[in-house]
């Protein structure tokens, strides 16, 4: 049983790793909360805009939405949704649309898990009466 919850909270910190993006922001989570928020927002955004540039084959727009969604996600400490940030970026720069295909697949995916824990992070610790 320890080893699952072990297990399952280093899962967490490989989605959002909170306390290093914590401490990017000098502890204070009130702005660690705006920085979730427009991250959440951001990536969605990106996200569309890589949808978009696939589904019109111009892997330039990708690479750039790609790039911007590596920043944004390092902002938060998220080491998995970054790494397939760089992953489409990479492979969009390098011309290959059916490989961006697949790491626009395992971005979103990953977005999707950073998504919800930025939610839980900002339903749990952020002020919403502000």
């Amino acid at each position: 049983m320890r080893d699952e919850v072990a297990s399952i909270a280093k899962e967490g910190q490989e989605v959002f790793d909170e306390t290093l993006a914590l401490s990017s922001v000098g502890g204070d989570v009130e702005f660690l909360c705006e920085i979730a928020g427009l991250t959440q927002a951001a990536l969605s955004t990106l996200l569309d805009d890589i949808r978009v540039g696939l589904a019109g084959g111009d892997l330039r727009a990708v690479g750039l939405a790609a790039r911007l969604a590596t920043a944004a996600t390092r902002n938060v400490s998220a080491r998995r949704a970054y790494e397939a940030a760089r992953q489409l970026e990479t492979t969009a720069y390098a011309g290959d649309l059916r490989g961006a295909q697949g790491a626009k697949n395992r971005l979103e995916r990953e977005v999707e898990q950073l998504q919800l824990a930025l939610s839980t992070l900002r339903n749990s610790k952020c002020c919403s009466n502000c």
